[in-house]
């Protein structure tokens, strides 16, 4: 058996078992997750008369259930797949565990571009998933150019660095921009932390299709992503062009965070936390990873904007800080293991 061959039969081999027990565990937590925040919020009543309301036109709770509560939901359930998954592909392009969309500028691009969508052209609001698409993607291609400035190798902390001075320079625009337009200052603050409140079905569809499209075209390439984890000369020996392929792959993760953040804001860590969690539970190989993060992602944003709606009622918290302080000490920790 040749090299080549023993090193991608290694990699197939490194997944643990129960990959479909772990799949059909966190779409059970999922179901569970999405049955209490029909259940907890503002207005309560016990899951058996929401369900009547689901099915009886002139019910008292229908309008609540209908055009509040189960909009909501959906944007969360999608915001916390696309992220999850978009982190998965990034630290996969990246060869980085530490990658997600926050940390390597994605996020930061993609929402500055949101912002001067929103700012500008506030008469479109069809332009603003786009923009971010176009500012995530920009961000992502300066971070690989970067990496690979003057021939050098694109290392894990050149690449994380790199990321995180985009991000810097990408924060400071949209400080200058909540400066300049201050009479905006409370719709800027809920887009900065990171917010579900009052999003609607049109919401759930910006940042619905744009998951449904990238989860599946993620699931069609998943052999060259599996590819991508090895060294760049056996991933060519294999027959994939890495450049074009991880490239193609950041390209993906970025369309995914860029919808997220069009209708949530800027919500960090999930796509850290989620991505390296399932590796470990399930392994590395994309077939048994990716569904399993997209769950779990959606999972932990549902079940964080429950609490986000329900800790501090009548106040609501913003749920990117809940997620915040569940991703930053995973971060620390995740840097403490991996870096000398």
């Amino acid at each position: 058996m040749s090299s080549l061959a023993m090193q991608w039969r290694a990699l197939r081999l490194a997944a643990p078992t129960g990959s479909a027990l772990w799949t059909t565990t966190f779409a059970l937590a999922l179901l569970l997750a999405l049955a209490i925040a029909v259940r907890l919020g503002s207005v309560e009543a016990p899951l058996a008369e929401w369900m009547r309301a689901l099915v009886q036109p002139d019910h008292a709770l229908r309008s609540t259930l209908i055009d509040v509560r189960l909009p909501r939901i959906v944007c969360a359930a999608a915001v916390g797949a696309a992220l999850a998954v978009s982190g998965a592909l990034l630290q996969t392009a990246l060869r980085n565990p530490l990658a997600d969309p926050g940390i390597v500028g994605v996020t930061a691009g993609a929402g500055l571009a949101a912002l001067i969508g929103i700012l500008f052209f506030p008469e479109r609001p069809a332009w603003v998933p786009g923009l971010a698409f176009g500012g995530g993607l920009a961000a992502v291609t300066v971070v690989l150019a970067l990496g690979r400035a003057r021939g050098r190798s694109a290392g894990p902390l050149r690449l994380v660095l790199s990321g995180v001075g985009l991000q810097a320079i990408c924060f400071a625009g949209t400080a200058l921009l909540s400066f300049l337009f201050a009479d905006r200052a409370p719709a800027f603050m809920a887009f900065l932390v990171g917010s579900l409140n009052g999003l609607g079905w049109h919401e759930a569809a910006l940042v619905g299709v744009p998951t449904v499209i990238g989860l599946g075209l993620a699931t069609v390439v998943r052999r060259p992503l599996d590819v991508l984890l090895l060294d760049d000369a056996t991933a060519g020996g294999l027959g994939v062009s890495v450049r074009r392929a991880r490239f193609g792959t950041a390209a993906l993760g970025a369309w995914l965070a860029a919808g997220a953040v069009s209708v949530a804001g800027l919500v960090g860590f999930v796509g850290l936390v989620v991505p390296n969690a399932m590796r470990m539970l399930v392994g590395p190989e994309h077939r048994d990873l990716l569904p399993v993060a997209a769950l779990a992602g959606a999972t932990l944003t549902v079940a964080a904007d429950t609490a986000a709606r329900t800790l501090a009622a009548p106040i609501e918290l913003p749920v990117g800080a809940l997620l915040a302080m569940i991703g930053g000490p995973y971060f620390l920790f995740v840097l403490w293991r991996k870096l000398p």
